[in-house]
């Protein structure tokens, strides 16, 4: 099986589970397991292998950062197969290109020779601006007074100018998500985050400029800071979740793949409903628990078409079009007939 977010389906109990819906006399029953999606990714085809190639934007310093921090999250994440940064970026070096300006055609290419099944690619944009400032502080000292033949000491607070400059970056990081194969925009979002750091200053400037300037470089405390901020906001969007799902079984004229699949003996289920498949094409209910049973067996991409071909065989089966719909395909994702 290739690289999937369902090699860590979890069994419910020793084995599926298997119950009656109520209302549906006997025609049909439900069958619980689990699987991890994302917010971003939802629940990506068989091949979820990921490849990142890196952000864009003027500012490469930034980008760079950016991009080296968060290749790194998304391989340290065991949830998300993520193919190192290196390989993918001496692929990408063989096509002509600009840094900073990768597009996403190009990116889609270089996830293609990388088998990746998902290529992600990022945007940054930011505003630096630096303003002069000054604050009056007071500071105890002492005063030494001498007169009539005796000293004197005494403590005053002195006022002093404290003159700084405040810088302040707004970085805003675009991520797209597409799926190699479909060459498909999956998702993408968006977040800003922004931060000041003040520089205290050793003596007071001479005609400072009123008000914010912008300005092409901050101090790497500030930038840093960011970058880490906003790989932590792109990590909560990708980062997979173990969720349960349901689906229904049609109860067939041929009872062994489902005493099978009750049992937990999945493989053993699928073999037998591809058999039926084989010899009757049109059989919807065993195109449906198929479908069900290789979405448990981890093998989502041959699920979708066999779910397709459900739909295909029985448009107007209820049970199926559930089944679709929450597997994520609705009802005009079937087949073209």
């Amino acid at each position: 099986m290739t690289a999937s977010s369902y090699r860590t389906v979890l069994p419910l109990l020793a084995a599926a589970t298997l119950a009656c819906i109520p209302g549906c006399a006997a025609s049909s029953l439900s069958v619980r397991f689990d699987v991890y999606r994302s917010p971003l990714l939802g629940l990506p085809e068989e091949d979820g292998t990921i490849s990142f190639v890196g952000f864009n934007g003027s500012d490469l310093a930034l980008n760079n950062l950016t991009g080296y921090l968060f290749a790194r999250a998304l391989v340290a994440d065991s949830t998300l197969p993520t193919i190192e940064m290196r390989p993918v970026l001496r692929t990408l070096s063989r096509h002509p290109h600009e840094a900073g300006q990768v597009s996403d055609s190009l990116a889609l290419v270089v996830g293609g020779e990388m088998n990746a099944g998902i290529t992600l690619i990022g945007h940054i944009e930011r505003a630096y601006t630096e303003e002069y400032g000054e604050v009056k502080v007071f500071r105890e000292e002492e005063s030494i007074g001498v007169g009539l033949g005796r000293s004197d000491t005494r403590f005053i607070n002195k006022a002093y100018v404290l003159p700084h400059i405040d810088q302040t970056a707004v970085v805003t990081a675009t991520l797209r998500v597409y799926g190699v194969g479909s060459k498909r925009l999956i998702g993408g979002y968006s977040v800003t985050e922004s931060e000041t750091y003040r520089t205290v200053l050793p003596e007071p400037a001479e005609a400072p400029p009123d008000g914010a300037v912008s300005v092409e470089f901050v101090s790497p405390v500030l930038t840093e800071v960011l970058a880490r901020r906003i790989v932590d906001r792109l990590m909560a969007g990708l980062v997979r979740e173990q969720i349960q799902v349901t689906r229904r079984l049609i109860v067939t004229r041929d009872s062994r793949a489902l005493s099978e699949a009750r049992a937990g003996n999945w493989s053993r289920a699928v073999t037998i409903w591809e058999g039926i498949v084989a010899e009757d094409p049109h059989d919807a209910p065993a195109w449906n628990n198929l479908a069900v049973a290789y979405e448990r067996s981890g093998r989502r991409s041959d699920a979708a078409a066999a779910y397709r071909s459900a739909l295909s065989a029985k448009p107007g089966d209820r049970m199926i079009r559930s089944n679709l719909r929450e597997f994520g395909l609705g009802a005009d994702d079937g087949p073209d007939r």
